[in-house]
């Protein structure tokens, strides 16, 4: 294929002055693969997109002295009615050039114009077009606890880090406990941003602006948790907020492990219906069976939520317990358990140190237990795992003692 029908993008070009979009033109007919439109702005409407039915695969937009408008109506719009933004044009001063980045700018091309400048940044919206086009959305798993307590917060961090590790998935893990979630510090991080603030900006977000208000563990997994100074959050997140937070994160990811905190609500509603997974967590107790009871029945009743996308976890399980998995099994009318190994020890000292257990413990029952239910989340089949989690791999199932 030859180099000017390489490019296959509709573009529409945007300004104020019919001579630069004649210009502009002329620079991109060469490029047969480009479908090109234009709008001259005048009198009316300064939204360069008002009354574009299909929105185009990019927008190039010519900044004059006066753009600031336009720029403005494009930061307004939601980011998924919001095309790759391409300016042209003199950026002379700060506010223009912030306006243009939180208008999602990809590049900021200089006048007079350099064609090649022009092709390359068209080049780079096309392969990520194609890229966000070939792939589906990420797999979506919900942690949350039948009773306060009961570890969903550890286990959601252990398996995002094996998801990302032994998987070697793309995924992020996502704190939606927004008074006293805290699972930076399970990981030694300590962000100076986070999901308080992603949400404040919600509707501005994209997968790249996204991606700031993430931290990145060592492992390759990235966390959007509260930021180390905080302060206990009181302000109302809407379910419309939640939404946008969601779909943003979904995109170009394999997993979103989200941590929920132990209540149904419209937020905690909406994760799980959108969930392919809801791993709820147990122990052996009489009090812990007794919430998990209600809360599966409002999941299958309230939510619609189907039984083979609740996941039942036996936490912190001892085989000597008076309650076995089989009475779990019979009480929470559920298939198969999930058994994680009782370890306060090793537990304690990963919280303490902010370490995953693949990382201080991985020849360890327990880390074998979490390692078999990532994969059983959609991760790294047991057997690809190596000698250890496989001999282990039998503490995970459910069976009679």
């Amino acid at each position: 294929m030859s180099e000017t029908t390489a490019i296959r993008l509709n573009v529409l070009l945007v300004s104020r002055r019919k001579e630069m979009l004649d210009a502009l033109e002329a620079v991109l007919r060469k490029y047969p693969g480009l479908r090109l439109q234009r709008k001259l702005i005048v009198n009316g409407h300064v939204d360069p997109l008002h009354d574009v039915e299909t929105l185009p695969d990019a927008l190039v937009l010519h900044s004059g002295e006066n753009s600031q408008a336009e720029m403005e109506s494009v930061a307004a719009r939601a980011s998924d009615r919001r095309p790759p933004l391409i300016v042209v044009g003199a950026i002379n001063d700060t506010n223009a050039m912030r306006m243009a980045m939180h208008a999602g700018a990809r590049d900021l091309l200089p006048l007079p114009l350099v064609e090649a400048d022009l092709v390359a940044a068209l080049r780079r919206i096309e392969r990520d077009h194609r890229a966000s086009g070939s792939r589906a959305e990420a797999t979506v798993t919900a942690f949350m606890n039948a009773k306060g307590g009961c570890g969903a917060t550890l286990l959601a961090c252990n398996v995002a880090h094996m998801l990302a590790t032994l998987a070697r998935r793309r995924v992020a893990l996502l704190d939606l406990d927004m008074q006293f979630g805290a699972i930076p510090l399970y990981f030694d991080l300590f962000p100076k941003r986070g999901v308080l603030q992603a949400l404040e900006n919600v509707d501005t977000l994209d997968e790249v602006s996204f991606d700031g208000y993430l931290v990145e563990h060592r492992s390759g997994l990235r966390i959007l948790g509260h930021a180390a100074d905080d302060a206990l959050a009181t302000q109302l997140v809407t379910a419309q907020q939640t939404h946008k937070l969601l779909s943003v994160a979904t995109r170009g990811r394999d997993h979103v492990v989200v941590d929920l905190p132990r209540r149904i609500d419209s937020i905690t509603s909406l994760v799980v219906e959108r969930a392919q997974h809801v791993v709820i967590v147990v122990q052996q107790s009489v009090a812990t069976l007794r919430d998990a009871t209600r809360l599966i029945n409002c999941l299958r009743r309230e939510l619609a939520v189907g039984k083979d996308r609740i996941v039942t976890v036996v936490n912190r399980y001892q085989k000597d317990s008076a309650i076995t998995a089989a009475d779990i099994r019979t009480t929470l009318a559920c298939g198969e358990l999930s058994l994680v190994p009782n370890d306060f020890r090793t537990v304690s000292a990963c919280l303490d140190t902010g370490t995953p257990l693949q990382e201080y413990a991985a020849n360890a029952a327990i880390t074998a237990a979490v390692a078999s239910l990532q994969a059983r989340l959609g991760g790294t089949p047991m057997e690809s795992q190596g000698f250890l989690a496989r001999t282990l791999s039998g503490l995970t199932k459910s069976r009679s003692p």
